[in-house]
């Protein structure tokens, strides 16, 4: 009886978590234009938000300068707890979250090219209509993700991640 009370749930949890795949996971990255927001339990004068800027550093009271280019958000916090133990406070506890994620970029055969904000759950026709749809002279399978300095051929439900440059090239006919 147990059992088949846990398989549907059990499916139901497989077609949720995608929805907030990043959110949750602590294998997300930090880069430039993310948005973070730091708090230390029962310490609100700790509380820190921060946009990245392109040196990945942030100031935080009591430590200074952090780096969190390519850091993990559990590992900031590990960071930042290390640092505060290390005279400052004695059973910090430290929770970074993502406020914002660092915007999308859309160019080549769009109407509306340019910087747009990433949204979840993002597929790359989803992000073509944000930018205002394919022009007469866009190539309907000429599309492209930059991710991470790689070029990859991308397809109408590609996954759009953080960061990503879509291209959307011309066709010829």
């Amino acid at each position: 009886m147990a059992l088949q009370f846990l398989i549907p749930v059990l499916l139901l949890a497989s077609l949720v978590t995608p929805l907030s795949v990043i959110a949750n996971d602590d294998h997300y990255r930090i880069g430039p234009g993310d948005t973070l927001a730091i708090t230390v339990f029962d310490e609100p004068e700790l509380a820190v938000r921060a946009k990245i800027a392109q040196s990945g550093l942030i100031q935080f009271p009591l430590v200074g300068q952090i780096m969190v280019l390519d850091k993990t958000p559990g590992q900031i916090a590990d960071e930042i707890e290390a640092a505060l133990l290390d005279g400052y406070l004695v059973n910090p506890g430290v929770t970074v979250t993502i406020e914002a994620y660092r915007p999308i970029f859309i160019k080549g055969a769009v109407n509306r090219s340019g910087r747009h904000e990433f949204l979840f759950d993002l597929d790359v026709e989803q992000a073509i209509a944000i930018a205002g749809g394919l022009t007469d002279r866009a190539s309907r399978s000429k599309w492209f993700i930059v991710r991470e300095g790689e070029k990859i051929p991308a397809s109408a439900k590609t996954q759009v991640m953080p960061g990503d440059v879509i291209i959307v090239e011309e066709s010829i006919f």
